[in-house]
């Protein structure tokens, strides 16, 4: 392999193509590389350097020809916006799961049943956003986004009673798969 770049041997796409290159003369150097993956030799170098982001494109080249699938993997988690964000709700998701995980069974039935009670409302708005058999102006898509998420909140309510009961160790033996 060429000279060690020493200002990108922390970048994750030069070290993929260095672990390449124990395996594949053609990643040995830049100039070699770019002639096979087809990105421009000072655009790679700028990847490698960190002076520039890489396309979505350009990271899918890269991991299939460096055999390198995790690149897309953290190209998607630290740089593709769409990924931030499912990763962030993700993430904001799972601390919701573990807060509503340690409350008590009473505070997880007085918010079960602060969400029913909105059931009435919120069937009522799911009937008249559907009722014409279209959802077709910004109002009743915004309106269904509301009742998705009302509906989802309740979701996460009722597997928190259920995982609340399936932790308890005096209820765990009724409400197993075989006592069903």
């Amino acid at each position: 392999m060429g000279r060690k770049a020493s200002k990108a041997t922390d970048n994750i796409y030069y070290m993929a193509r260095c672990n390449a290159a124990l395996s594949d003369d053609a990643y040995t150097s830049r100039e070699k590389t770019a002639v096979r993956l087809g990105i421009e030799r000072s655009r790679l170098a700028r990847i490698e350097l960190d002076k520039i982001e890489p396309y979505a494109e350009e990271v899918l080249i890269m991991a299939r020809a460096y055999n390198a699938p995790y690149l897309c993997e953290d190209f998607c988690n630290h740089i593709c916006p769409i990924g931030i964000q499912k990763a962030l709700k993700e993430h904001q998701r799972e601390d919701t799961q573990d807060k509503q995980e340690t409350e008590s069974l009473e505070r997880l039935v007085l918010r079960f049943l602060s969400s029913t009670q909105s059931i009435d409302e919120i069937s009522n708005q799911l009937v008249n956003i559907t009722k014409d058999g279209l959802i077709d102006s910004y109002e009743e898509i915004s309106d269904l986004r509301e009742v998705l998420d009302a509906m989802e909140s309740l979701s996460d309510i009722i597997n928190s009673i259920k995982s609340w009961i399936n932790k308890n160790p005096a209820l765990k033996p009724y409400f197993t798969e075989d006592n069903k």
